[in-house]
């Protein structure tokens, strides 16, 4: 290779890095908001309905809900945005979270029982992630599937 492509190939690999994007260079927490507080509270609510806290942690504990506002948001197409939006809405107008956890239970179970098909759809979409989020939690992982992150060991010296 010539020395002039050689500076010129140099000299733009270092304009790239000096030119990233502002992202790059300062993530904050308000980058990453999942849902409006509101529906995040809702949200919150409606998993440990579905896996409630016993002796172990449930869904809300380990960050279920957080999990599926990231998923929805990141993930999905403004349909289904807007659809899981407009599921969540209709729960907070019938006062989810105000309500006891048996009237929650009526309530979840209404959903999945219910003659209308949105209704339907967007509660095995709530479940569904639920369920999946929290057995792909650290706590679930760690204490009922014995999850290693790097099993084994690399031992690069050894004698053959």
């Amino acid at each position: 290779m010539k020395r002039r492509e050689a500076v010129q190939r140099l000299g733009m690999s270092l304009g790239a890095m000096v030119a990233l994007p502002s992202w790059a260079h300062s993530w904050s927490k308000e980058q990453f908001n999942g849902l409006e507080i509101s529906n995040e509270e809702l949200l919150g609510s409606i998993v440990e309905t579905i896996i409630p806290e016993t002796e172990t942690p449930g869904a809300k504990t380990v960050g279920a809900h957080l999990y599926i506002a990231r998923m929805v948001k990141d993930c999905y197409s403004s349909e289904v945005q807007n659809q899981f939006q407009a599921g969540l809405k209709s729960l907070e107008k019938l006062g989810f979270v105000s309500k006891s956890a048996g009237e929650r239970e009526q309530l979840l179970q209404a959903l999945e029982n219910s003659s209308k098909e949105r209704e339907k759809e967007f509660f095995a979409f709530l479940k569904n992630h639920t369920l999946r989020s929290y057995m792909s939690s650290e706590f679930y992982l760690n204490t009922y599937k014995n999850y290693n992150m790097a099993p084994g060991f690399y031992h690069g010296c050894v004698p053959v």
